[in-house]
C-alpha cells in the first residue's frame, strides 16, 4: 500500500526508489565502476516490505486485521497494467524482430511472468550474471515475481496472525519475531546454497531473498510502537549517517557477484539501507532528505516501476545485452527508458489505479478482469511460439552443443539465413548433444552435478517440428566425467571411451530419424586466453579447461571417434573446426599446453577467453566459416 495513499506520502522514500532503479539501470547498461548496481534491487526490495507492512499494520489496528481483498486489488491495479503493456510490447517485438530460434523462448519466459513466478523459471538459465548470447527481454521480470509471492505470502501471515492472537492487544511483537526469525532462515539460505558457478539459484530465489523485505517488514512493526518510533526520532541523524556509510562503502565490494554479497554483503547492505529508511521516516528535514525529496529525484521515484520495466528490453534491443558499455546506444537505451515509463505512467497506471470506471469494479468483476489480462498474454505467447515453425521457402538446420555454438546463435542464424536455411537453437551451456544423464565436477570449487538429460526432449521437440535437413552438432563435453548407470566414469578409464562410441552410434540414430544429416564438428583446440584464466599447474582451473590445455590426447582420440562414425555411417559427416578458429597448421602430437594462436589483423584475440568466440566484432565473419563449411560438408 503506497504511502501516499494513507496520507502520510514522503516523498525522500521516492527518492530512495530513483538511487535503487537508477543503479539497476546503470548495471545493465554496463555503465563502468558500477558492477554492482544489480543490488538496486535489494534497496527496492528493502523499501517494498517496510512500505506494504507498514499500510497492512495500520489497516490491521483500524478493523482488527487487514483486508485483503483491498490490499491486493490495489498490488494488481499498481502492478499489473503496466506490465501487461511491457509484455505485449516485447511479444509484438519477438514476433516481427527476434529470430526464429529466440520465439519459443520468449514466448515461455512471458508466460512465467505473467504468472509471477519468473524468477524459479529464469534462474534455472544462469545468465543474470554472465551473458551466454540468448539473454531474454524479460530476465529482469525474476524480481517482480519475487516481490509479488512476498505480497501474497506476507500479509496471509500477518491476517493469520492477527486471527490467532485476537485477543491480545497486540500482535505486533509476534509478528517482529515471524519476521526476524524467517529473515535469519533466509539469509542462511543463501549462503547455504550459493554456487560460484551457478550463482543464480542463490540469487533469484524467493527463500534466499525474502530476508529483505522481512527487514523492511520488520522496521515498519517496530515503527508501529510508539517508544521504537520516538527512538529512531532521537536518533535520526545516527541512523542516516550510519545507514549511508554502511550501504555506500558494501556496495563496491558486492560486484561479480562477490561470494561476500552471499556471505553477510546483502545482508549487511539490507541494513544500512533499513538504517536510513527508519531517519527519513523517523526524523525532521534533512540535507538527505531534502536531497531525495527534490521534486525531479521524487519524480523519478514515482515512475520507477515504469524505469525498471522497460530499462532492460531497451539494453537489449540496442545490443547492450553482452556486457559492453557503448555509449551513443545506452544514451538511446536510456531515453527511451524514460520515454515509455513516462507514457506508461501517465496514461496507463494512474488511470487505472485511480479511475472511477476501474475503481467501482465490483470484486468479482475485477477478477475477471484481472484473469482475462493473463489470459490475452498468455494467448499472444501461444500465438508467438506457434509461428516458430513457419519460415517458407528455407531448408532446416538445427543446432545443438554447449555454450560455443550457444553464444555465437546470434551470428549463426544470420550466416544462414544469407544462405536460405533457416536455423532453430538445441544448444546448451555446459552440456554435449549427447544428452547424458549427469556430468560431474570433481574439483575444487566446481563441485556438483551437471544434469542434461532435458536436451534430449528439446532435441526430440526441434526435428519433429522442423524435419532438418541438417542437425549441427559442435560441442567439446563429450571427453568430461560423466555418471553411467550409477558409476562415474573418467578419460583415464578404456571403458569411458568404449561407451562413449556406443552413446555416439545411439544419438546418430535418434538425431536423423526424421531424415536429416548430422554434421558434426571436431572440437577445436583452445585460443591462448585460456592461459590467463587457468594457468598451467593451477589446480583450480576448471577440468573441462584443464583437459583442453593439458590433456589434448582426449580431443584428438574424441575427433578420431567422430572419424570413425562417419566413415562407416552415410548419415554422419564431419569436419575440422580448428583450422577456422586456430592460425597455423594443428601439431601432428599433443602439447602442453594445447592452446593455439588465434590473434586476429587488429591485434585481438579471437577467443579472449580462450573459449568463446568474441562477439564483438569476430562473431559474424567467424559464423560465415563455420556455415559456409556446415554446408561444404553436408553437399560434398
Amino acid at each position: 500500500m503506497e504511502a501516499a495513499e494513507k496520507g502520510n506520502y514522503i516523498a525522500s522514500l521516492d527518492g530512495l526508489r530513483t538511487i535503487a532503479v537508477g543503479l539497476v539501470i546503470a548495471f545493465h547498461l554496463a555503465v563502468p565502476g558500477l558492477g554492482a548496481g544489480f543490488a538496486g534491487v535489494d534497496v527496492f526490495f528493502v523499501l517494498s516490505g517496510y512500505l506494504i507492512t507498514a499500510g497492512l499494520i495500520s489497516d490491521s489496528n483500524r478493523f482488527g486485521r487487514p483486508r485483503l481483498a483491498r490490499f491486493w486489488q490495489r498490488r494488481f491495479r499498481r502492478l499489473l497494467p503496466a506490465a501487461s503493456l511491457l509484455l505485449l510490447a516485447v511479444l509484438v517485438h519477438a514476433s516481427f524482430a527476434l529470430p526464429v530460434y529466440r520465439r519459443v523462448g520468449v514466448s515461455e519466459d512471458a508466460m512465467w511472468t505473467v504468472i509471477y513466478l519468473a524468477n524459479w523459471h529464469f534462474m534455472q538459465a544462469n545468465t543474470y550474471f554472465s551473458s551466454d548470447g540468448m539473454s531474454s527481454p524479460l530476465l529482469h521480470m525474476w524480481s517482480l515475481a519475487v516481490e509479488e509471492q512476498f505480497y501474497f505470502a506476507w500479509p496471509l501471515a500477518i491476517a493469520l496472525a492477527c486471527v490467532i492472537l485476537r485477543r491480545r492487544s497486540n500482535v505486533t511483537k509476534p509478528l517482529v519475531i515471524l519476521a526476524g526469525v524467517a529473515a535469519l532462515a533466509s539469509v542462511i539460505a543463501l549462503a547455504v546454497l550459493y554456487d560460484p558457478t551457478a550463482a543464480d539459484r542463490a540469487y533469484m530465489g524467493t527463500d534466499t531473498k525474502a530476508f529483505e523485505p522481512l527487514i523492511g517488514a520488520s522496521l515498519a512493526l517496530l515503527l508501529s510502537m510508539p517508544r521504537v518510533r520516538q527512538a529512531a526520532a532521537d536518533r535520526y541523524r545516527i541512523l542516516a549517517t550510519l545507514g549511508a556509510l554502511v550501504a555506500i562503502i558494501t556496495l563496491p565490494f558486492l560486484a561479480g557477484p562477490s561470494g561476500f554479497y552471499f556471505y553477510g554483503g546483502a545482508l549487511l547492505l539490507s541494513l544500512g539501507v533499513v538504517a536510513v529508511i527508519a531517519a527519513l521516516v523517523c526524523g525532521p528535514p534533512s540535507a538527505l532528505s531534502q536531497f531525495l525529496a527534490w521534486a525531479p529525484m521524487a519524480y523519478l521515484g514515482r515512475i520507477s516501476y515504469g524505469l525498471y520495466l522497460w530499462h532492460w528490453p531497451w539494453a537489449m534491443w540496442m545490443g547492450l545485452s553482452h556486457g559492453a558499455f557503448k555509449a551513443g546506444p545506452a544514451v538511446v537505451a536510456l531515453c527511451g527508458t524514460v520515454a515509455t515509463a513516462v507514457v506508461s505512467y501517465h496514461f496507463v497506471e494512474q488511470p487505472i489505479r485511480h479511475g472511477r470506471a476501474v475503481s467501482g469494479l465490483t470484486a468479482p468483476r475485477f477478477v475477471a478482469a484481472v484473469l482475462g489480462s493473463m489470459a490475452v498474454i498468455l494467448a499472444a505467447a501461444g500465438t508467438l511460439r506457434a509461428t516458430q515453425g513457419f519460415v517458407p521457402e528455407r531448408q532446416w538446420m538445427v543446432v545443438t552443443g554447449d555454450s560455443v555454438p550457444l553464444k555465437l546463435m546470434s551470428s549463426l542464424d544470420a550466416a544462414a539465413k544469407e544462405q536460405g536455411w533457416a536455423l532453430d537453437n538445441a544448444a546448451r551451456g555446459g552440456c554435449t548433444p549427447l544428452a547424458v544423464e549427469l556430468q560431474e565436477y570433481r574439483e575444487p570449487d566446481h563441485e556438483g552435478p551437471g544434469d542434461c538429460r532435458a536436451l534430449s526432449a528439446i532435441q526430440d521437440d526441434l526435428i519433429e517440428r522442423h524435419d532438418p535437413e541438417i542437425v549441427f552438432w559442435w560441442s567439446r563435453y563429450e571427453t568430461h566425467q560423466r555418471w553411467f548407470q550409477g558409476r562415474l566414469l573418467v578419460p583415464e578409464q578404456e571403458e569411458f571411451w568404449i561407451v562413449l562410441e556406443a552413446e555416439v552410434r545411439e544419438s546418430v540414430d535418434r538425431l536423423t530419424r526424421e531424415g536429416a544429416t548430422l554434421l558434426i564438428a571436431q572440437p577445436e583446440r583452445p585460443g591462448i586466453g585460456l592461459l590467463a584464466k587457468c594457468p598451467v599447474g593451477d589446480r583450480a582451473c576448471f577440468p573441462l579447461d584443464d583437459y583442453a590445455l593439458n590433456r589434448d590426447e582426449y580431443r584428438r582420440r574424441w575427433n578420431r571417434i567422430i572419424e570413425r562414425i562417419a566413415a562407416d555411417d552415410p548419415r554422419v559427416r564431419t569436419f575440422r573446426m580448428d583450422p577456422l578458429l586456430c592460425n597455423g597448421p594443428e601439431p601432428t602430437e599433443p602439447r602442453k599446453p594445447a592452446a593455439c594462436d588465434d590473434h586476429q589483423g587488429n591485434g585481438r584475440l579471437l577467443r579472449e577467453d580462450g573459449i568463446h568466440v568474441t562477439l564483438d566484432p569476430f562473431g559474424p565473419p567467424t559464423a560465415e566459416a563455420v556455415v559456409r563449411e556446415v554446408l561444404r560438408s553436408y553437399r560434398s
